[in-house]
């Protein structure tokens, strides 16, 4: 059994990671929702995210009250982001020992990520959402395939595959992660 530890540099990686996610994620909901939608503009796209609060309240200040409760969806966006990179390190960084498995697993991550938000999160909290395969559900799906579990994958399990291999065949634990 091998033990999780933490350090600066994780720690660092992981907000690294998080923040690619979480700044890739919302550009591309941007982008759908606002630009090509039309259903919402910046300030109601970020109250869309602090509705898991709030509910539908969320949308009904305006001004600054409105603001501040945007500025909120805003941190919860990059709080689910971390908490998303927080967890592939966790659970999921040891499966991705070379790059080739990285890229598989942080693929599958990003899928089940907007899988599990689709299909458990947002109606726990009773949250307006694209219906399951309809709307906006396979692009949003392509989305965190593409632009969360990847680049999760990439920058949590890179010191994963910086292994040498002895003479022998066998695998030398590397400075970086002592496996």
């Amino acid at each position: 059994m091998s033990r999780l530890s933490i350090n600066p540099s994780i720690l660092q990686r992981t907000l690294i990671a998080g923040t690619i996610a979480a700044v890739l994620d919302a550009a591309f909901s941007f982008v759908a929702y606002v630009v090509i939608d039309g259903r919402y503009n910046f300030e109601s796209l970020l109250q869309y995210i602090a509705s898991g609060l709030f509910g539908h309240n969320a949308f009904a200040h305006h001004g600054l009250t409105g603001w501040l409760i945007a500025a909120l969806g805003f941190v919860l966006h990059f709080g689910i982001s971390l908490s998303v990179a927080a967890t592939f390190y966790i659970v999921l960084r040891r499966f991705a020992d070379t790059p080739a498995r990285a890229v598989a697993v942080g693929l599958l991550y990003g899928a089940a990520v907007w899988m599990f938000n689709t299909s458990v999160v947002l109606p726990l909290f009773d949250v307006r959402h694209e219906p399951f395969f309809g709307g906006w559900y396979i692009p949003f799906l392509l989305d965190h395939v593409l632009f969360v579990g990847l680049p999760i994958a990439i920058v949590l399990a890179k010191g994963t595959w910086e292994q040498t291999t002895s003479a022998g065949g066998r695998r030398v634990p590397s400075p970086a992660t002592g496996r």
